[in-house]
């Protein structure tokens, strides 16, 4: 003997019951837990005379652009470096990227193409290289795959 099919209201019931937790859940997922873009990341840091930011254009692993942006404290006069370096570092892994010489793109800012060969916590080191010595920054950036 074969038990009765459901009333069509009731199969909307049950139906309703499984789509609408899903259908919250995936909502929910979506505003609340953070999503990895391809939008730009800026960090800034510097020393007493000056204030570097370092903006990576797609922080994922990749090809990716990289700008440094020099500016003198105020009060302090604007000396240009002779070079800008910059190397990206996964110090967890032991990876790193070729030390590349960044190039002037405009008065004060640098660009370098950068390849970071896997996701993770990576840490840019940025040399500046003047008569009067050398100047280092490190930032550390997490990028996702």
């Amino acid at each position: 003997m074969s038990t009765p099919a459901p009333a069509p209201t009731l199969r909307l019931l049950y139906t309703g019951a499984v789509v609408l937790p899903a259908l919250v859940l995936a909502l929910l997922a979506a505003v609340l837990v953070p999503s990895w873009t391809d939008e730009a990341v800026s960090l800034t840091g510097g020393s007493a005379t000056e204030v570097v930011t370092l903006t990576v254009d797609r922080p994922r692993a990749g090809a990716t652009d990289v700008a440094v942006r020099l500016a003198p404290r105020p009060g302090q006069r604007d000396e240009p470096p002779a070079t800008v370096t910059l190397q990206a570092v996964l110090p967890t892994t032991g990876h790193a990227a070729p030390a590349t010489t960044a190039h002037l793109l405009a008065p004060g800012t640098y660009t370098a193409a950068v390849h970071l060969m896997m996701p993770g916590r990576w840490t840019f080191h940025v040399t500046l290289d003047r008569a009067a010595g050398t100047d280092q920054f490190d930032f550390p950036l997490a990028v996702s795959g």
